[in-house]
């Protein structure tokens, strides 16, 4: 079948990657795919010569057929396509909620594919009726390796959190840098780690570290990194840390969650949304919602008057506490994490989902052409 594959393919953000991911298995198993880069003018910022190529080479692929639309990016922008005879949307969102504007759009669609099991309740709740299909994360699995190369850190603390966000209220980074800087103290030798994707940003962290009320000779370390890294850079990030931690306020899925866990950190977030089908107490460490409260004001106007998790400061203080004093404990659980995951989110069972989904809809004069191809005949 013919697949037009629309969404972002050369940044650094979570969803590029997924379809660069998604790409693949669609190639590999057999479709002939075109894609629509909606960030092209980022081709030659980002990967290797090598995957650059790969990818901008299925945006001049020719479509015999006009067989599946799949988008997969941000709702806002989802349109049905009507010259193709099946339409996908797969997209996300944080809160309890999507916003009115996406429902009637989605609801034109075929089906709507969603990452979590939030996210199936949220669609269904906010009036989405067509079909929705559970199709978790794409990550290439096989590249999160807990042993390998190191990233080089100007850090001498003996022990590391590591947190990765987009610098937005909803990742709670605030939460964060209070929990942390109200737990340690230089006496701790403990430092956090932040990367951030928002260059030149760093001066709203930086002032909340400086309005912090204990003295700055007491008050731990905080690392910022606000430069893109490479796939490849970012996995030596992880290893050259020692646990994760992101008391969110709303996920879809929750990308450094999973990241971190395939890497064997511990990883502590909140016991809400998206992230929860993969992590729990026997191969984390949730911290609880204080309460649920609606957003009055948010960088995202999407966003106001839904309703989002507030983590607690205390739980969050107690549960970075604990793996920096039961280190042991701490990474037995992190090694089971990652069994855990590799074994119910590989690569291949992904992309088996993936897939089967797409293989109902092989109508009856594909299916009899792809018969007489494996019968090796031509005619």
């Amino acid at each position: 079948m013919n697949v037009l594959l629309e969404g972002i393919f050369y940044n650094g953000h979570g969803l590029a990657e997924g379809n660069r991911i998604l790409l693949r298995m669609l190639h590999e198993a057999g479709f002939r795919v075109r894609i629509e880069a909606r960030d092209a003018d980022e081709r030659h910022k980002l990967l290797e010569p090598e995957e650059e190529r790969f990818i901008s080479s299925f945006e001049s692929t020719e479509l015999t057929s006009n067989d599946i639309y799949l988008y997969n990016w941000v709702g806002s922008y989802v349109r049905r396509r009507p010259e193709f005879r099946v339409n996908i949307a797969r997209t996300t969102f944080e809160t309890d909620r999507i916003p009115d504007s996406w429902v009637p759009v989605l609801n034109s669609f075929d089906e709507v594919w969603v990452q979590s099991t939030f996210n199936r309740s949220t669609f269904v709740n906010s009036g989405v009726r067509v079909p929705i299909r559970l199709i978790p994360n794409f990550f290439d699995t096989d590249r999160y390796t807990p042993s390998g190369p190191v990233l080089s850190l100007p850090v001498e603390e003996s022990f590391r959190f590591l947190s990765v966000f987009d610098l937005k209220r909803r990742k709670g980074y605030d939460v964060l840098l209070d929990a942390y800087l109200d737990e340690f103290s230089r006496l701790d030798d403990v430092a956090l780690v932040v990367k951030i994707r928002d260059n030149n940003k760093d001066g709203m962290l930086v002032e909340q570290i400086e309005a912090h009320p204990k003295p700055k000779r007491d008050k731990p370390p905080v690392y910022i990194i606000d430069q893109m890294l490479s796939p490849e850079e970012l996995l030596q990030l992880y290893r050259a840390c020692d646990a994760f931690v992101l008391p969110t306020r709303g996920e879809g899925w929750g990308r450094p969650f999973f990241e971190a866990m395939l890497m064997e950190l511990p990883v502590i977030g909140t016991n809400w949304s998206g992230q929860v089908d993969f992590m729990n107490s026997r191969n984390s460490h949730l911290v609880q919602v204080d309460k649920f409260v609606e957003i009055t004001d948010n960088e995202n106007p999407a966003f106001i008057g839904h309703v989002w998790a507030e983590p607690s400061k205390s739980d969050l203080c107690a549960k970075m506490r604990w793996v920096t004093r039961r280190r042991l404990g701490a990474k037995e659980r992190a090694v089971a994490a990652r069994k855990d995951l590799l074994r119910k989110f590989s690569k291949k069972a992904t992309a088996d989902k993936v897939i089967g989904e797409l293989s109902k809809f092989y109508d009856t004069a594909t299916t009899a052409n792809i018969r007489r191809m494996g019968n090796g005949n031509d005619e």
